[in-house]
């Protein structure tokens, strides 16, 4: 089941690994390294497993135009709809196969294609007639920022995720060098992370 999970509740969990009762008696670490460590850890999981899906309806067709610009924190398309018909993803060699002038020839949309230079666009072919279609797009995110602020706290996620934070921000607070350095206890909450990394994966998808 898929919720907010609070990710104050991460660290208060942690806290006696830590060897402290509060966040203000940490002594090796602070709280803002353990937030920056949660955070890398959620960018790691949405570059390996499709945990965090997205329908945006923010794209529009203009009138000749191909290309269109992803949304914000898109990390892999997974689905992309012209109005209310399916589009079916294809490569460049296809697509100059079927009609050497898809990025131009006009028409109603049928396939889709990434940005041919790796930016952050996609394409649909034929090329729109009609200004202000809905191309929405289902994509896997990255997760909103987690800042030492604490403007964000949540994260809409699986509840096993809090399992998976817990143990990245062990490795990473056990594996920094200096006084703390225990690199046995960091491998082996690096390799509990892993586990999860994996099972995310399979359940969820690989990201693409």
């Amino acid at each position: 089941m898929t919720g907010d999970l609070d990710t104050t509740e991460v660290i208060d969990s942690i806290l006696p690994a830590l060897h402290t009762d509060t966040r203000a008696n940490l002594y090796f670490w602070t709280e803002a390294d353990l937030i920056q460590w949660m955070d890398e850890a959620l960018k790691r999981l949405a570059r390996k497993a499709c945990v965090f899906v997205e329908r945006s309806t923010a794209l529009n067709s203009v009138k000749g135009q191909a290309v269109y610009n992803l949304p914000d924190a898109h990390e892999a398309t997974l689905h992309v709809s012209y109005i209310s018909t399916p589009l079916r993803a294809a490569g460049t060699i296809e697509l100059e196969g079927r009609n050497p002038q898809y990025q131009t020839a006009p028409g109603t949309p049928d396939h889709w294609y990434e940005g041919l230079q790796g930016d952050y666009t996609i394409g649909v072919t034929p090329v729109p007639v009609e200004n202000g279609d809905a191309i929405p797009l289902i994509c896997a995110v990255y997760p909103p920022d987690l800042d030492t602020a604490k403007v964000n706290t949540l994260v809409t996620a699986p509840y096993p995720l809090k399992g998976y934070l817990e143990m990245s921000v062990l490795a990473a607070a056990y594996g920094r060098e200096g006084e703390s350095e225990m690199q046995d206890l960091a491998q082996h909450c690096r390799s509990r992370a892993d586990m999860y990394e994996q099972m995310f994966a399979q359940y969820y998808g690989k990201a693409v």
